[in-house]
């Protein structure tokens, strides 16, 4: 017999490939792969060595066959450990808390805090809930000691004045309570996500002082330009030759039928809307004259119709943009998400309870999503966030981030991109899950790109041998295993031989601790394990 336990793999996408990878990258155990299946697994099960495996992962992308085939698992095999795949985390809950040794695990929930989570800090890479998924979110970060406002003090004074937990100096992992922390050391900190709004403040800045003032009256000008170029072509001509009829209209009573400055606007006004000025001495006046008046005349029926056109057309276009939940949002602060699926869906929750204003372009939202359009910091807008006048109406230039969550890593790209001409500087987090494209975005055009699968497959595959993984981080060089541990009466470390602390739960508040002995009986401890123990240590 084989003394390495085995764990069976059911599923045959691209997650699934992403956790048989992250399996297989460690030593210590039997990896086996059972697909297809059918909604009567018992055969291919038993043929995979069920009755002696550790653990199943029932990974495919229908929550039905996954509950079915994990039952059936446990029937063959009472002891075999459960890591269930949910789209569903309420089913997911459900299921956990009635059958043992089992955990549920929503790809969609779980990689929603890391994408929240860089949408309220550009420099997050990594974000979870914590002690549960409906805890507070926390996530590491990447920044300096100069944006922590932590140049010459310590450590341990910086965790203390932040409730967080520093864990690199540039290359130093978990640093000393008194090391010193210089304005350019590279740090990564551990804890609440706090919005940062840095880019927010500065726009807001020109209240006061004439140089301010003279800088918002260059913004205006620069505004109405902008706004000038992006009429339509039409509407600009016709408005520059309706500008151009009307100096000659009021030329044509001014100077030639000696009305008053007043009088020759009225007279102009009343031609292009009335047909006529009652004016009938003019057909005494000559040919050259008559003919000004009758161009007059015909010209502002020209003009009076083209302007009847144009607004008819606008209102239609307004009522229909209307109808289909596309109108202008006017807002401060607000985050944008283009695409409003599982993982969008969940990301609102989030930024919701932080407090965010939500702006969200979905062009078929289910009726969930439409439910949540009716909160009052959620606004919804039926539309292609790939059109320009989508992004439009969402006021970009003063949101304090964007989201593109769609599924199509390419119309993810397009719309950051049509999101940056708008604003240079509006922080932008798209979903990707080619990691070379991923990559290559983050590369050349600085754009937060994460992957779903990515950020998922670890936390399956580190369940389905240790309980309680909550995921994969790298900083300073390393990779670490983040994991989950429950206290009882007598609070112990955990048994790898290298571990960080990071926080625990206790009494309905997250701590951050630096030492296990800090630890208190029943507290809900969260840790890092650096992954280099688990390729060499199995």
């Amino acid at each position: 017999m084989n003394p390495r336990p085995l764990i069976l793999v059911v599923g045959g996408d691209a997650l699934t490939e992403r956790v048989c990878a992250e399996l297989t990258a460690t030593t210590g155990h039997e990896v086996r792969i059972v697909w297809p299946i059918s909604a009567h697994p018992d055969a291919a099960l038993i043929a995979a060595g069920v009755a002696e495996a550790a653990s199943l992962l029932a990974l495919a992308d229908d929550d039905a066959l996954n509950l079915v085939v994990a039952l059936r698992a446990r029937v063959l095999n009472r002891n075999i450990r459960i890591v269930l795949r949910q789209f569903n985390p309420l089913l997911g809950t459900k299921v956990e808390q009635n059958v043992s040794d089992c955990t549920a695990l929503s790809p969609a929930a779980h990689s929603a805090a890391t994408f929240a989570g860089a949408a309220l800090d550009a420099g997050c890479f990594f974000a979870l809930r914590f002690p549960a998924e409906d805890g507070p979110l926390l996530g590491f970060t990447q920044t300096s000691g100069a944006q922590l406002d932590a140049a010459g003090t310590t450590v341990l004074e910086t965790e203390h004045r932040l409730g967080l937990r520093i864990l690199a100096l540039g290359e130093r992992l978990d640093p000393p309570a008194g090391a010193m922390i210089a304005a350019e050391d590279a740090v990564v900190a551990f804890g609440p996500i706090v919005e940062h709004t840095d880019h927010h403040r500065g726009r807001s800045a020109h209240a006061a002082g004439p140089a301010n003032g003279r800088r918002s009256a260059r913004l205006d000008l620069k505004f109405f330009a902008v706004g000038w170029e992006r009429l339509n072509p039409v509407l600009r001509v016709f408005m520059l030759a309706a500008a151009g009829f009307f100096c000659y209209e009021f030329t044509f009573f001014h100077f030639v039928l000696h009305k008053t400055w007043t009088a020759a606007s009225f007279y102009v006004v009343e031609t292009m809307t009335n047909v006529g000025f009652g004016e009938t001495t003019v057909t005494t006046r000559g040919p050259l004259v008559t003919g000004g008046a009758i161009a007059a005349m015909l010209g502002g029926i020209v003009f009076t119709s083209i302007f009847i056109g144009y607004v008819s057309s606008a209102l239609t276009r307004a009522q229909w943009m209307a109808l289909q939940g596309m109108r202008r949002i006017s807002a401060r602060g607000h985050v944008v998400i283009c695409g409003g699926g599982k993982i969008g869906s969940a990301v609102i929750n989030l930024l919701t309870a932080a407090g965010k204003r939500v702006v969200v372009i979905e062009s078929n939202p289910d009726a969930s999503l439409v439910r949540r359009a009716r909160d009052r910091n959620v606004d919804l807008l039926t539309g292609d966030a790939q059109r320009d006048d989508a992004l439009d109406l969402c006021d970009i230039p003063h949101a304090s981030a964007l989201l593109a969550l769609t599924d199509n890593d390419a119309i993810n790209v397009e719309i950051a991109l049509g999101a940056r001409a708008r604003r240079p500087d509006i922080p932008l987090v798209v979903r990707m899950d080619n990691d070379a494209f991923a990559d290559a975005v983050s590369e050349i055009f600085g754009i937060a790109a994460f992957s779903p699968s990515a950020l998922t497959a670890p936390a399956l595959a580190g369940l389905s041998r240790f309980p309680g993984t909550r995921g994969r981080v790298r900083y300073a060089g390393e990779d670490h295993t983040i994991s989950q541990r429950s206290q009882t009466a007598q609070p112990e470390k955990p048994p790898a031989d290298v571990c960080i602390p990071l926080c625990v739960w206790r009494n309905g508040q997250q701590i951050p601790i630096r030492e296990f002995g800090q630890m208190k009986p029943y507290d809900e401890l969260l840790f890092a394990v650096p992954l280099a123990q688990f390729r060499t240590a199995n």
